[in-house]
């Protein structure tokens, strides 16, 4: 415990970071009947899994916190550039991984990472960068295209063939981060413009040549387009009901029945966080985990509020609003552009994307599949989230030592003030002493 309050950085982020760490464990090991069943495990090898997970992400986090912030500053390009090769690495047959039926992880040594995750990332420290670079140059619309614009959209584009929601996610955060950090209204008003042109452009175009066309859609350029008919159908599904049924024209036999599936979580997350009421049933007490067969990653805010109630929704809520809070009172302290950006870059990703896991679970938003930062069960996402609190932590460190710094400098040039102003005691007192011992 000792060693805990030894390190440095804001304290109540590292134990937002423990409470989170200790509702992760908890709410995976209760919520894990399906997953274990469905994998012929036992629970108890789930809650290991899960504590193993944990345990990594700490490792991660405290890795991520001990390395020096001039090492991002001077490797955030390369980080991004490795970003976006991994991303590119998904077109590689032999290395690509198809999750929940779109490709997004790749396969090395045997194991699979999710590189939406690592690109997230890349993008904030590309941005934090490039606004320290050129951010004077910015208000001038080509080179905030050509600096901004392009690198972002890029990699949404390369994104968006396998999971719209997670570019979607990405412009919405490289946005906040430009509009907080003061960037050109007018550049910003042109990219929303461009964008939603763009959008509306590829629907269009996917209307007009690929739905209904299955054999079109296995096209090379056909394939761009393949998440697009999932995004109507969610959108669809969400917005009129009555229309569900027509919704489903167009797409394969596997995403019809993962749409089904997915509605029919949506409506179980739904009967969930009704009957969980203010107080909940209590930990362990859950009759959905049986039917919510998502319950430990997608819907576990839902599952949550079943066990816990209205109650342990909110304190979720409000530890994802401290953090982020803590975190915008640490940009404040920050005087360099790339710091600002970092701090606020990772704080709005962790904390948009937990509230639309929320909102996707109490049916506000479309679903979208994003997990809850830092309580999902265990993988790629979490151990890169737990990387991104370092990171945090780490810039919170640098900030302790700059302050301890200019308050050691404030001291030393207040005490030499002192002694300019006023007579040194000190001398006078060794010559008396001294004459004191020659007159004995």
């Amino acid at each position: 415990m000792k060693a805990f309050w030894k390190l440095k950085g804001d304290k109540v982020i590292w134990i937002i970071v423990v409470l989170f760490a200790m509702i992760s464990i908890a709410a995976v090991f209760s919520s894990s009947s399906f997953l274990a069943s469905s994998r012929g495990i036992s629970k108890v090898a789930i809650f290991m899994e899960q504590t193993k997970s944990v345990l990594m992400g700490f490792v991660a986090l405290l890795i991520c916190y001990l390395i020096p912030l001039r090492f991002y500053r001077t490797f955030s390009l390369v980080i991004f550039g490795a970003s976006v090769l991994m991303l590119l690495m998904l077109f590689v047959p032999g290395l690509r991984a198809e999750i929940n039926g779109a490709v997004r992880g790749i396969k090395i040594g045997g194991h699979t990472f999710q590189v939406f995750e690592f690109a997230k990332i890349g993008v904030i420290l590309y941005l934090a960068k490039a606004l320290e670079m050129w951010g004077d140059q910015l208000d001038d619309f080509k080179q905030f295209a050509l600096k901004i614009l392009l690198p972002i959209g890029a990699v949404c584009l390369l994104i968006m063939q396998n999971s719209f929601s997670s570019a979607l996610l990405i412009a919405i955060i490289s946005f906040l981060i430009l509009f907080f950090l003061d960037v050109s209204w007018k550049n910003l008003g042109i990219t929303i413009g461009i964008v939603a042109a763009a959008v509306l452009l590829l629907f269009l175009t996917y209307h007009a040549f690929f739905a209904g066309r299955p054999e079109h859609q296995q096209s090379t350029v056909g394939k761009i387009f393949n998440r697009f008919g999932t995004v109507e159908s969610r959108l669809t599904a969400h917005f009129d009901k009555e229309e569900e049924e027509e919704s489903l024209d167009g797409l394969s036999r596997t995403e019809i029945q993962q749409r089904k599936d997915k509605d029919r979580q949506s409506e179980n997350a739904k009967v969930a966080i009704s009957e969980g009421g203010i107080f909940g049933k209590g930990p362990g007490k859950s009759t959905q985990r049986y039917s919510l067969s998502m319950a430990f990653s997608d819907f576990i805010y839902a599952f949550i509020v079943e066990e816990y109630g209205l109650l342990g929704g909110a304190v979720v809520i409000l530890l994802y609003l401290i953090f982020l809070f803590r975190c915008i009172r640490l940009c404040q302290r920050c005087k360099a552009t790339y710091s600002s950006v970092l701090i606020v870059g990772l704080s709005f990703l962790i904390a948009t994307q937990a509230f639309l896991h929320i909102l996707v679970n109490v049916r506000l938003f479309p679903i979208t599949g994003h997990t809850l930062p830092l309580i999902s069960h265990g993988g790629t996402a979490y151990l890169v989230l737990c990387g991104a609190f370092g990171m945090i932590l780490s810039v919170n460190r640098q900030l302790d030592k700059q302050d301890a710094r200019e308050r050691a400098e404030r001291e030393a040039a207040a005490a030499q003030l002192t002694e300019e102003y006023n007579p040194d005691t000190t001398s006078t007192t060794d010559h008396t002493e001294i004459t004191y011992t020659t007159h004995e």
